[in-house]
């Protein structure tokens, strides 16, 4: 009987949450740290590319995959380039996410997934940066 009532009562409280979880509003702006913060070149290459710099991957010293991303080459490192690893695929193929090579690692669509040997970047900054493909990769 008492494990009956306690059963009640979770599941009575998994309802409330679920319920209180789908009604918050939706509609509320994203915080500075999902996709709208990386909508332009300069911020992707600050909060993003720094790690794999830091790395020493995508440096002039590492130069893994013949891809550097420092500030200067990155853009043109990047935007219609062909892969070296995966030829088929651009590096960034401008309005084109889904057929961008740099949104396939970071997905871990194709191996090595990026950062490698690392945490994989938040769902809402791959989609930044797709968002970014997608409106032109512009370099700004």
């Amino acid at each position: 009987m008492k494990t009956q009532k306690m059963i009640r009562i979770f599941l009575l409280m998994l309802i409330l949450s679920l319920i209180v979880s789908c009604s918050e509003d939706q509609t509320t702006a994203p915080a500075p740290s999902t996709n709208t913060s990386l909508s332009k070149f300069s911020e992707i290459k600050a909060k993003v590319f720094v790690n794999c710099l830091g790395a020493q991957c995508h440096s002039s010293s590492g130069n893994q995959g013949n891809l550097i991303l420092e500030p200067d080459v990155a853009y043109n490192n990047l935007v219609g380039v062909q892969s070296v690893l995966f030829p088929q695929f651009k590096r960034v193929e401008a309005g084109n996410s889904a057929n961008s090579l740099i949104i396939k690692i970071l997905k871990g669509q194709v191996s090595p997934q990026m950062p490698l040997n690392g945490t994989p970047l938040p769902a809402a900054t791959i989609d930044s940066i797709a968002k970014w493909i997608d409106l032109g990769a512009l370099n700004n």
